[in-house]
């Protein structure tokens, strides 16, 4: 079982500090109720003694999936100070070089907010590579924004965060979803897209993440396409 460390958080809506027990690192073969509770974001809801409201907290957490072969670093950009910067890359760098070569099939990776981690494991889960999901929502937002007669919608459709939630159907479409004007929606992809996404890929070596726990995500596809 993983063990609970106290990290502290403020409440969203008092505004008031409380302290959390969560843990820095899981082994989720040793403890698959945790899995789920990602997958499905409880790990990540607690509630505040104070007023009782419900809160996304986020904290840092080491992710293993040792049955994936994966490994997914929770380092929430709030959570650490410029200064702190060149001192979590090098703790990042340190750990990655001591584990990649005893785990050389490993895939590691880094996220920034909860809801990454859980796009994160369900992307593995079906067994996708993520570099080709994000290159198929770069593809599918175009495809969003080209279709819309207005400029104003067409603009924000361009720059809206679509995450992955499922393969759908007999043919395996991607279905994303993404918030717009204060509501949720869904697209579908065809998986036809995928694959030419993974062609560009394996065509193109120099693309392929590496690296110390590398940001595999919007910013990722930016520096690549446009």
């Amino acid at each position: 079982m993983p063990v609970n460390t106290l990290q502290s958080t403020v409440c969203r809506q008092c505004g008031k500090p409380f302290d959390i027990e969560a843990p820095e690192a899981v082994n989720v073969a040793e403890s698959p109720s945790f899995k789920d509770a990602v997958k499905d974001g409880s790990a990540f809801v607690h509630r505040c003694p104070h007023c009782d409201a419900v809160n996304l907290v986020r904290f840092r957490l080491l992710y293993h999936d040792p049955d994936e072969h994966l490994m997914i670093w929770l380092i929430p950009e709030d959570s650490f100070t410029p200064e702190d910067k060149s001192k979590m890359e090098e703790s990042m760098k340190t750990l990655w070089t001591s584990l990649r070569e005893g785990l050389p099939d490993y895939i590691f990776r880094r996220v920034e907010d909860p809801g990454s981690l859980i796009e994160k494991v369900r992307i593995f889960d079906y067994g996708l590579d993520d570099a080709a999901i994000e290159m198929c929502k770069h593809v599918t937002r175009m495809e969003l924004s080209q279709a819309e007669k207005d400029p104003a919608k067409a603009d924000a459709l361009s720059e809206v965060q679509l995450r992955f939630r499922s393969l759908e159907g007999a043919d395996n479409e991607l279905e994303f979803v993404f918030p717009l004007e204060g509501a949720m929606h869904s697209v579908k992809a065809g998986f036809n897209v995928y694959e030419d996404c993974r062609a560009i890929l394996g065509r193109n070596p120099e693309l392929a993440p590496d690296g110390p726990f590398p940001l595999i995500d919007t910013s990722w596809t930016a520096s690549h396409f446009r």
